[in-house]
């Protein structure tokens, strides 16, 4: 007899291609950590290891230079030594790269969103969790 397992099902409508990747990504990191499911943490080293660079990496301020900004030709040199950020300062580079709403008929018609199953013996304390979060 095999115990109850806890399961959820994800589904995004608008994800950017490269949000695609990067959750692709994140499945494999957790699949090479031996995790069956996708954890915030297993996210962010997709994110922060994307190759050629991450997102963060061409933004990231470097020693001696400025921070690029959105829209700017991406020109500038990578083994540049990077400047030493605060937590607090992390926090304003990620919120400072997300863009503007496009213009003209740009992505999908529709907002994005996501929808959630859970199920399993735990199914409503996640789902408390996720609704408290949101």
């Amino acid at each position: 007899m095999t115990a109850e397992q806890d399961e959820s099902t994800v589904t995004i409508t608008g994800a950017a291609p490269g949000t695609i990747v990067a959750l692709r990504r994140a499945a494999a990191i957790a699949a090479e950590h031996g995790h069956n499911w996708i954890g915030v943490e297993d996210l962010l080293a997709a994110i922060v290891t994307a190759t050629p660079l991450s997102i963060l990496e061409v933004h990231w301020p470097r020693q001696g230079g400025t921070p690029l900004n959105r829209g700017e030709i991406n020109d500038f040199d990578p083994s540049a030594p990077q400047q030493a950020l605060t937590f607090d300062e992390i926090k304003a580079l990620v919120q400072s790269i997300i863009p503007g709403a496009p213009n003209g008929p740009h992505g999908p018609a529709e907002p994005a969103a996501v929808t959630y199953k859970v199920r399993g013996p735990h199914a409503e304390e996640f789902r408390a969790g996720i609704e408290r979060q949101t």
